[in-house]
C-alpha cells in the first residue's frame, strides 16, 4: 500500500516530503544527505562515518544539538551506509519548529570547532578497534569486500578501512566535505506525523529557505569488470569458529531483477524450511549455522552464502559439499508452494514497516534520495510478479563458478 505524501521543492534544491497522519500526537522528521562511503577518497576512507559524528558536535549558532532536543522531548540518531546518510528524529508534534530551526542551523554551516572533532576521531577510532580490530571475525567484511570490488568503491565500509585515514582528516578536510555534500540541494527532507502540510511548507521555506544551494554533485564511480576467474582467500585468526563465505556479483537495487535475487536468497537460505538449512543443517549435519543474504546498495550488490561447519569438517569438505549442490541445483517439486511462502513472508515485512510513523518517514526519505518515492510504491506487486520461471533463470545466471568469491575463516 502506497503511503500517501505530497512533494515540495525550494528554490534552493531541497527536496520536502510531508506525510501527514492525524492519529498520532507525535511528528516525525529524517533528513537524507545523498553522500556514503561509496563518495569518499579512497585515500582518505570513513569520513561520512566521521562527519555523521561531528555533525552532532554543535553548529554556528548552537553549541549542543542534542540539549536543545531533549528540552523539547525529542529523540533522535543518525547512520551512514555505502550510499547515503540518515539523520532523524521524532517529536511531539508541537515541538516542529524547534526542530526545524535546529536542522537548518546546521545545515547552514557547523560550528568547525578543532577540540570538537579531535573529541570524534577519538570516537570512531575507538569504533573502530572495538568492532573491527578487537571483535572476532570483525575484519571479516572488510576482506571480503575488498576480495568481490576489484574497482566499484563498496570496497571499504563505511567504519573506513584504516584507523591512519581517520586520524590524518584536518578541519580543512571537514570544511570541505560539509561544503560539497551537506548542501539542500544535495538533501531530502521527510516531516511525517499530526502535521498540516501547508504550515510545514511554510516552516520549510522560512528556515531552510536562504541556505545557499551547493555545486551540482557529479558521481562517476568505477564499474566492476567482469569477473573470468574465481577468486579465493584464507583467512587465520584467534576466532571461536570455522566460517565460509561464498559471494557473487548482483545487480543494484533498482534493476527489476532485485526482486528475483532477493526471493531467490529466502528461498535458499532464509528460516529452518529455506533449501540450504534443511539439506546441509537438519539432513546431513553439515553446518551448524547456513544462511544467505543480499544487500540492497545503489550500486552492484552481493549475494553472499554464510557458513559455519559443524566441528570436524573441514572447511575445504563443507565448500566442496556446498559447491556441488549449487552447481548442480535442481528445484523440487514444491517451488510454487515456497516461493508464495516467501513471497508472504515479504508481504508481512512490507506491512510492518509501515505501522510506525518513523518507519513511514523513514522509507519516504530513503526512497526518494535513492531514486523517488514513486519507484517503491509497488514494492509488493513486484515481488509478487516474480515467477517459477525466472527464479530458475536467476540460478542458473547467478551460480557460475568462474564468478564466485570464496572466503575461509580458519582458527
Amino acid at each position: 500500500m502506497a503511503i500517501p505524501f505530497i512533494r515540495h521543492k525550494l528554490q534552493n534544491g531541497l527536496t520536502l516530503i510531508i506525510h501527514q497522519d492525524l492519529t498520532t500526537p507525535l511528528a516525525a522528521c529524517n533528513i537524507v544527505y545523498n553522500v556514503g562511503s561509496r563518495d569518499e577518497n579512497p585515500e582518505q576512507t570513513g569520513m561520512a562515518h566521521l562527519f555523521e559524528h561531528f555533525m552532532f558536535s554543535g553548529s554556528i549558532h548552537i553549541d549542543n544539538f542534542d540539549t536543545e532536543l531533549q528540552r523539547i522531548g525529542a529523540v533522535n540518531n543518525a547512520y551512514t551506509s555505502q550510499d547515503i546518510t540518515h539523520y532523524y528524529a521524532i517529536l511531539p508534534a508541537n515541538n516542529l519548529e524547534t526542530l526545524f530551526w535546529l536542522e537548518s542551523d546546521r545545515m547552514l554551516s557547523l560550528g568547525f570547532k578543532q577540540q570538537q572533532l579531535d573529541i570524534q576521531k577519538h570516537v570512531v577510532i575507538e569504533e573502530f578497534k572495538e568492532t573491527h580490530l578487537n571483535r572476532p571475525f570483525g575484519d571479516l567484511w572488510h576482506r571480503f569486500y575488498h576480495q568481490v570490488y576489484q574497482k566499484y568503491p563498496y570496497r571499504w565500509l563505511p567504519i573506513g578501512e584504516k584507523i591512519e585515514h581517520i586520524e590524518s582528516v584536518s578541519m580543512d578536510d571537514v570544511k570541505d566535505f560539509f561544503y560539497r555534500f551537506y548542501r539542500p540541494n544535495n538533501a531530502v527532507m521527510v516531516v511525517s506525523g499530526n502535521v498540516v502540510p501547508e504550515e510545514v511548507v511554510a516552516l520549510a521555506e522560512k528556515w531552510f529557505g536562504e541556505i545557499p544551494a551547493g555545486e551540482p554533485i557529479v558521481k562517476n564511480y568505477s564499474a566492476e569488470d567482469l569477473q573470468q576467474t574465481a577468486r579465493f582467500q584464507l583467512v587465520e585468526g584467534n576466532v571461536p569458529y570455522e566460517l565460509l563465505v561464498k559471494g557473487w556479483l548482483m545487480c543494484d537495487r533498482l534493476n527489476p531483477d532485485f526482486y528475483i535475487y532477493d526471493l531467490f536468497a529466502d528461498l535458499l537460505g532464509n528460516g529452518h524450511s529455506s533449501y540450504l538449512y534443511r539439506r546441509f543443517v537438519a539432513e546431513e549435519s553439515i553446518f551448524t549455522s547456513l544462511s544467505c543474504h543480499i544487500s540492497a546498495v545503489s550500486g552492484p550488490g552481493t549475494f553472499v552464502i554464510l557458513g559455519t561447519p559443524v566441528a570436524g569438517i573441514s572447511l575445504e569438505e563443507a565448500d566442496k559439499k556446498l559447491s556441488d549442490y549449487l552447481y548442480n541445483f535442481a528445484f523440487e517439486n514444491n517451488l510454487a508452494h515456497n516461493l508464495q511462502k516467501v513471497k508472504n513472508r515479504v508481504e508481512t515485512i512490507l506491512l510492518n514497516n509501515e505501522i510506525k510513523i518513523e518507519d513511514r518517514s523513514s522509507i519516504l526519505a530513503v526512497s526518494e534520495t535513492i531514486s523517488c518515492i514513486e519507484d517503491y510504491e509497488k514494492e509488493k506487486e513486484k515481488y509478487f510478479a516474480v515467477s517459477e520461471e525466472n527464479i530458475r533463470d536467476m540460478r542458473t545466471l547467478l551460480f557460475d563458478e568462474e564468478k564466485s568469491n570464496t572466503l575461509y575463516f580458519r582458527k
